[in-house]
């Protein structure tokens, strides 16, 4: 009989492991709290962006390039394209900086860029105020991920393949002996077994994993969505690409659901709990700082007056890289954490590299980065 393994969240990396893990002949089950998405999970979003451009660091570069095609291929067996690839912008308001190292790396990767001049972007992109920029990278390889449907896609692929997905099921405690888990109980007093475990509940991992004392900060993000108010047709994927301006930490994203476009900050918010409902809605300080920001870069949006705020939660790590290992002195229990927000992108890539360590022992992708005996 197939090894058995449950999947602790249903978010975009327990839906693109357990995919995998069926791939690899295990019986998959996969637990949620909440329903699937879970709106204040990272994954349970509209948008995700999908960049190549990551500074000087190659490795992230490099691993969203080996993302893509596994992208396709997922759009392509579900008929759902979630990924759109219409461009992703990087705008430089200093020179020799963050940007100039993307162009570099991109360049060595040989993944076609263009840096925009200041005539450039005001030709391409109106609505911007070029002389707040020194220069544009854009990478056309590049594009925004619907998130919800991209999650919802993968999950429906596993469960072709026969995996079970259980929403509302709330694990509350992991049932350790001898270094191995025996099994986990959820809020109903339900026992959970199976050969072996892997933990990817986000934002909730701290607390669900405590006696393992992970690494990991999770902290409250806003994000605002604002309907432009004239110009609209500027605004569609097809004319005005994701963009980031990395010295300001925002990025956005063009016109989607019901004319609204997504406006967010890319630096962590301030520490949190999951599930606090008196932090739920935007702050007037987050709003007056979106609409300083827009008065600077895309001034005919600073005086939007229609909007809607929206926060999550995302879960870091001290050096903002990802956690993908087995649990230190636990033969069969496996953690995805700490995706700080930009994990989204490499979703089906780290997938597949947990599911070949968790039935081979190793991966095709380098996870030593992603070690926990890091810390």
């Amino acid at each position: 009989m197939n090894e058995s393994v449950i999947v602790v969240g249903g978010g975009v990396m327990g839906a693109s492991a357990a995919l995998a893990l069926t791939r690899l002949g295990r019986q998959v089950t996969v637990l949620d709290q909440s329903e699937i998405p879970n709106r204040q999970s990272a994954s349970g979003d509209q948008l995700r962006t999908f960049r190549l451009s990551y500074g000087k660091d190659a490795f992230y570069s490099s691993m969203a390039l080996k993302s893509l095609p596994l992208w396709r291929e997922l759009c392509e067996q579900s008929s759902d394209q979630f990924f759109q690839q219409n461009g992703f912008l990087d705008l430089a308001v200093q020179a020799h900086g963050y940007e100039e190292h993307c162009a570099r790396v991109l360049k060595d990767l040989e993944i076609p860029c263009a840096t925009l001049s200041k005539e450039d972007i005001r030709a391409r992109f109106p609505m911007m105020n070029s002389r707040a920029f020194r220069f544009g990278l854009l990478h056309k390889e590049g594009g925004m991920l619907w998130a919800i449907r991209a999650v919802s896609a993968i999950l429906g692929l596993a469960q072709r393949r026969g995996v079970k997905v259980r929403p509302h099921t709330r694990i509350v405690s992991v049932v350790k002996d001898k270094g191995a888990i025996k099994g986990l109980k959820d809020a109903a007093g339900r026992a959970w077994t199976a050969d072996s475990y892997l933990f990817a509940p986000g934002a909730w991992t701290p607390e669900l994993l405590k006696a393992y004392r992970l690494p990991l900060k999770v902290t409250l993000q806003q994000q605002i969505y604002i309907r432009p108010p004239y110009n609209r047709g500027r605004y569609r994927p097809e004319h005005f690409p994701p963009f980031f301006v990395p010295s300001q930490g925002f990025y956005g994203f063009p016109m989607h659901i019901h004319g609204f476009m997504k406006i967010a900050e890319s630096r962590k918010g301030p520490t949190a709990k999951p599930g606090d409902a008196a932090e739920r809605e935007i702050t007037p300080q987050f709003e007056r700082k979106v609409r300083a920001f827009l008065k600077r870069f895309i001034p005919e949006l600073a005086n939007f007056t229609e909007s809607e705020g929206h926060v999550s939660y995302y879960t870091s790590t001290k050096d903002e890289d990802f956690i993908v290992d087995r649990l230190t002195g636990t033969a069969n229990g496996f953690v995805m954490a700490g995706f700080s927000g930009h994990g989204f992108k490499f979703a089906p890539l780290l997938g597949q590299s947990m599911a070949q360590l968790m039935v081979g022992g190793k991966s095709d992708l380098n996870l030593h980065r992603f070690r926990l005996n890091r810390f």
